[in-house]
């Protein structure tokens, strides 16, 4: 310490001058390697006229075999892959009331219980050694099956495909497997508030006892035998109903070889018969879900528009200037002006009789009401108040025209769409004149379209009831706590 204090001290550090000398603030010397940037960058992005965008869409070819069965062809090479993929008109909407669930887990088992000779364990390996994906399952109106595979073991693994789609065995023991997992996954369905919040729009819209609102329960699965597996196959899953697409890296006349060894012996495939209910008229209300969670869950919902009708395209229109990320009316006024919701959207799809309008946010739950007010505000005047302007019309219908092209950026998604327009009865020519269509609506047009939206309006708010606020406002308040349990329209007492 006294070395210490007998040293010589430091020399104290200059001051650090935070201000620029006068001789800094001359002229820097010109840089020669620094080049001018060029004119055109000095022009306003909006003064520039784009070309109009070219789309030809390429068109499967379509073979109808002797049994009736359709194939649809598209090649595509830049990858030495093919994807096969059979469409069978059968899904949740054909299932006995007594039995839903039924077409799906007969499409699950498709491929996961063995097929023709191989037993389960047999064909897992096999797929696997050969990097084979297969994947089967149900929607509401139509079962898949898809095979990815590598085009050198197109020949090896093409019969494998029509075992799994003619010949699969339905073993009991993947059956067990395949309803046990059904079954948890219908107890877990209450843990996901964004499920709960769609399960009862889509109750609230179509009814909860319609083909397209009703669902399976634990009760339903557990009613579901192998014997009802193999009978509905049999007798809808055939020849007659079914269409085969095949895209990738693939030989035409190798392929055709292999179709007609492995299908053309394929019998039957009647489709089951449906009978669509008229769509009972919808009366605004407000339906609460409560639940402890800290954002409230909010889904507003009415009809869309029916297949292959001229209805379609104002009323896409009209979505899009309602909800489209970053400059749809509910993003802008929700998120970006208000800051009551991360995201507000909205979405707009056909259906037999008719299809479904959805808007929807997440907010906190003492915001509900503020959200809901400007929602149902928006969603009211863009057909009456604030109808769209041109400048709304040319923005949506962009959107709507060069996101239609990526709808086709790939082989085995114009082969689908097609074989499914296909399926659902639209015109040969709807996907080439889709374009001109949407370009033909004038802003009268989709917003006189979209007063649907506003009419008969089912609100869905998942949330805890004691911080939701005052909702009668917005139409007579009702509250469920089992979705699934959901009551129809006018039982007594229809809610709780």
């Amino acid at each position: 310490m006294l070395l210490l204090g007998c040293a010589t001290p430091s020399p104290v550090a200059p001051a650090v001058v935070t201000r620029r000398e006068p001789g800094l603030l001359s002229a820097p010397t010109p840089n020669t390697l620094i080049r001018q940037l060029p004119a055109a960058l000095d022009v306003d992005p909006v003064a520039i006229k784009p070309p109009p965008l070219e789309f030809s869409l390429k068109q499967p070819e379509v073979l109808t075999l002797p049994n009736g069965l359709q194939v649809y062809l598209l090649e595509d090479h830049t990858a030495p892959l093919v994807l096969l993929r059979a469409l069978v008109p059968v899904g949740g909407v054909d299932d006995p009331a007594a039995k839903l669930g039924l077409a799906s887990v007969t499409a699950t088992l498709v491929t996961e219980s063995g097929a023709g000779t191989r037993t389960p364990e047999v064909l897992d390996e096999l797929l696997e050694f050969h990097a084979a994906d297969v994947s089967s399952g149900a929607g509401d109106e139509y079962s898949t099956v898809t095979l990815s595979l590598r085009s050198v073991d197109l020949a090896k693994l093409f019969p494998v495909f029509a075992d799994l789609v003619q010949r699969p065995r339905f073993e009991a023991a993947r059956f067990d497997v395949a309803t046990g997992r059904f079954l948890e996954g219908i107890r877990r369905r209450e843990d996901r508030p964004d499920g709960v919040a769609a399960r009862a729009l889509n109750k609230a819209v179509f009814g909860p006892t319609s083909p397209l609102g009703r669902e399976a329960t634990e009760a339903t699965v557990k009613a579901i035998t192998v014997a009802d597996v193999k009978k509905l196959h049999a007798s809808t899953w055939g020849a007659k109903s079914t269409r085969l697409i095949v895209t990738g890296d693939f030989d035409p006349k190798a392929l055709r070889a292999l179709l007609e060894q492995e299908f053309a012996g394929w019998k039957g495939g009647a489709p089951p018969p449906r009978q669509w209910p008229a769509p009972p008229p919808l009366v605004r209300r407000v339906i609460v879900v409560p639940r402890k969670i800290a954002q409230a869950k909010v889904r507003l919902g009415a009809w869309g528009f029916p297949r292959n009708t001229p209805l379609e395209f104002p009323l896409r229109l009209a979505n899009t200037t309602l909800g489209t990320f970053g400059v749809g009316r509910l993003y802008k006024e929700i998120r970006d002006e208000r800051g009551l919701a991360y995201s507000a959207y909205s979405s707009v799809n056909p259906g037999p009789t008719t299809g479904q309008f959805t808007a929807g946010f997440d907010t906190k739950p003492e915001q509900v009401v503020e959200a809901l007010e400007v929602a149902t505000r928006i969603l009211h005047d863009l057909g009456t108040g604030a109808p769209m302007s041109e400048a709304e019309l040319r923005t949506s219908s962009d959107i709507a025209t060069n996101a239609f092209a990526f709808r086709f950026d790939s082989a085995a998604k114009i082969a689908f769409e097609r074989a499914t327009y296909d399926l659902f009865g639209y015109p040969q020519d709807y996907l080439s004149t889709w374009r001109a269509k949407i370009g033909a609506v004038g802003a009268a047009q989709a917003s006189e379209a979209a007063r649907q939206f506003d009419a008969g309006l089912q609100i869905i708010v998942v949330g805890p009831v004691d911080k939701l606020g005052d909702l009668s406002r917005f139409g007579p308040v009702s509250t469920i706590t089992d979705v699934e349990q959901f009551f129809p329209r006018g039982a007594s007492p229809p809610f709780r």
